[in-house]
C-alpha cells in the first residue's frame, strides 16, 4: 500500500534534477506528524501523469527486489499552496509554469536523512557488490537508461545503495514494435553505459533473487503494483510493462544468464 498524503508547506525547489523536484513537508494518516518528501511535480515532467506511473511503479518494484529507495507516496497539492510558492521562485519562469501545472496528485519520496550522493567515479565496496549487482539487474529488466556513469541516480548509507529517478525507465514502452524476447539483452547497448558495468565481474545476485524474479508472473505481485498507480496515472502503458515483465519473469534463468554475460 502507498501512501496518500498531503502537502502543507513548501521549502524549495532543489539545486539538481531536470524536472525541478521541490522539497514540501506532508501530513498524513500513514506518516508519524510532519515528514519531508521530494516531490517530482506533474509540471515538471514531459509525459506528467506517464511519468508519474513509471516513477511510481520503478520504485514499488525495487523494493519487491529488496533494493532500497526512498520511500514512495502520493502527494496532493492545493493550487492555493502552489501559487503561494510561486512567490519564492523569483524571475524563474519555467518554475513558476511548474508549479502552476502541478495540483493534484503528484509523486513524492522520502527525504533521506545521513546519505551520500554516490559519486561518479565511485566503485562498489565488497559488502555491497551483490546489491549492486541487483541493481544493474534491475535496470536491466525494466531498460532504465538513466543509471550511468556520470549520472549514477545512487545514494548510499552505510552498505546501503539507495536507487531513485526512474521517469526515464520502461524505454521499450517507446518501441513500435514490442521486442519479442526481452530477456535477452545483446541488443541493450545502454548497458555499457551503466555506473556499475564495469566493476561485478564476479558478483553474486542476492540469495533468492532468481525465486523473486520466477514468482513476479505466478503471485500476483505485478497486478499489486499496478493496483497502487492512481486511476488518474493509469494508461495503456501499465498492460505492457506487466507483459514485459511477466515475460522476463518466465525465462528468469535465462535472463539472470544474460546479465551475467554482460558483465563478463
Amino acid at each position: 500500500m502507498v501512501a496518500h498524503v498531503f502537502a502543507t508547506t513548501f521549502h524549495r525547489f532543489m539545486n539538481s534534477g531536470k524536472t525541478s523536484p521541490a522539497i514540501f513537508t506532508c501530513e498524513g494518516d500513514a506518516l508519524n506528524g510532519s515528514e519531508q518528501f521530494v516531490v517530482k511535480l506533474l509540471g515538471g515532467m514531459e509525459i506528467r501523469e506517464r511519468s508519474a506511473a513509471r516513477e511510481l511503479y520503478g520504485s514499488l518494484l525495487a523494493t519487491y527486489f529488496g533494493i532500497p529507495v526512498p520511500r514512495p507516496v502520493i502527494v496532493e497539492i492545493e493550487q492555493k499552496l502552489l501559487e503561494g510558492a510561486i512567490d519564492f521562485t523569483g524571475d524563474n519562469v519555467r518554475r513558476q509554469q511548474i508549479l502552476k501545472d502541478s495540483a493534484g496528485l503528484n509523486f513524492g519520496s522520502q527525504l533521506l536523512a545521513n546519505f551520500a550522493t554516490w559519486p561518479t567515479d565511485r566503485q562498489p565496496l565488497p559488502a555491497q557488490a551483490s546489491s549492486a549487482l541487483a541493481i544493474f539487474a534491475f535496470d536491466a529488466m525494466i531498460q532504465n537508461p538513466d543509471r550511468t556513469f556520470k549520472n549514477p541516480n545512487l545514494a548510499s548509507r552505510g552498505n546501503e545503495i539507495f536507487i531513485f529517478d526512474h521517469e526515464m525507465a520502461f524505454s521499450f514502452l517507446l518501441n513500435i514494435f514490442p521486442v519479442q524476447e526481452p530477456w535477452k539483452l545483446e541488443s541493450e547497448t545502454y548497458l555499457a553505459q551503466h555506473v556499475f558495468a564495469r566493476v561485478l565481474k564476479n558478483a553474486q545476485l542476492p540469495d533468492g533473487y532468481l525465486t523473486r524474479l520466477s514468482e513476479i508472473s505466478t503471485d500476483g505481485i505485478l497486478q499489486s503494483i499496478s493496483a497502487c498507480i492512481p486511476e488518474t496515472w493509469k494508461s495503456d502503458e501499465i498492460g505492457k510493462i506487466e507483459n514485459h515483465l511477466t515475460s522476463i519473469s518466465e525465462h528468469a534463468g535465462l535472463f539472470v544468464d544474460e546479465v551475467l554475460r554482460r558483465l563478463a
